[in-house]
């Protein structure tokens, strides 16, 4: 025995090859299983530059795939002045801002819809909650105002 590989089909101990083995075509004779021939497309696919399915593809062909995203400006400053509305909300002015801009961004971009009600609906609950902050502030002055002046006796 040697250490190197057989260089042919492996043998029986009687000296014949195993019925499975059967030696490849010699020359581009015979036939292949399943393998293309040098040159041929396997799978009956067309070869690399002819149309397939008999159609003609043309350069600059619209692509269903890979279509430009829409613009989407409104919807994400709606979601951003929303989330500012959170963290800055005593300003009521990023609640305003979210709210117009999440109103137009449902008008005019249907694929950003998702971030234009997440803009509105932070901008509404933010406004009606700091609303509620600064009015109770405004009515606190008030009071505190009035209960300072007078000088009536119990």
């Amino acid at each position: 025995m040697s250490n190197q590989p057989s260089q042919g089909p492996d043998y029986q101990r009687d000296g014949s090859p195993w019925p499975s083995y059967q030696p490849p075509p010699q020359n581009g004779q015979g036939y292949s299983r399943g393998q293309p021939q040098y040159g041929q497309a396997p799978y009956n696919q067309p070869q690399y530059g002819q149309p397939q399915y008999g159609q003609a593809q043309y350069f600059g062909q619209p692509s269903y795939y890979g279509r430009p995203a829409e613009a989407k400006t409104l919807s994400i400053a709606s979601m951003v002045c929303g989330i500012a509305s959170v963290l800055m909300g005593w300003l009521l002015l990023p609640q305003l801002a979210a709210i117009i801009t999440g109103h137009l961004a449902l008008r005019r971009e249907p694929s950003g819809r998702g971030m234009s009600i997440t803009g509105l609906v932070l901008g509404y609950l933010c406004l009606l909650g700091y609303g509620a902050i600064w009015l109770l502030f405004i009515i606190g002055l008030a009071v505190a105002g009035t209960v300072g002046s007078n000088t009536g006796t119990f």
